[in-house]
């Protein structure tokens, strides 16, 4: 049976996914409110297809990008392979379609990770995560 998902929960449950994976176990309430946004992931090539794969991809790549950055190191280097495949476990294609305006998808690409699913410039759905 496959599982059908709205696309605000594929996002919620990649981005969770990555919270729960880069966990380490510390204290949040000395992080500020809005981290710095770095650039990072900014400017990628935008997917023509709006398909599960290419928004996984991203997401996974986002979450690792930023659990890096937010721990300042590099353990979580890998992370968003094993993200993306399971993001796209759950991923229903019909709700990508249906969901996300091509405005929403060429923003999710071209912005930086920080400003597409931290600050949700792209407003696809309030997605979150957290590292540390």
């Amino acid at each position: 049976m496959v599982r059908r998902v709205k696309f605000r929960q594929v996002l919620a449950g990649l981005l969770v996914l990555a919270a729960v994976a880069c966990s380490g176990g510390g204290d949040d309430d000395d992080e500020p409110a809005r981290k710095p946004d770095t650039g990072v992931g900014a400017h990628q090539a935008v997917p023509e297809l709006h398909t599960c794969q290419a928004l996984c991809a991203r997401l996974g790549d986002c979450a690792e990008e930023l659990c890096n950055e937010d721990t300042k190191s590099t353990r979580y280097t890998g992370l968003g392979e094993l993200l993306a495949t399971q993001c796209a476990v759950t991923c229903d294609q019909a709700t990508v379609d249906g969901r996300i305006t091509p405005t929403q998808w060429t923003c999710l690409f071209e912005k930086s990770c920080r400003q597409a699913i931290d600050y949700d410039d792209c407003n696809t759905g309030g997605a979150y995560y957290t590292c540390s």
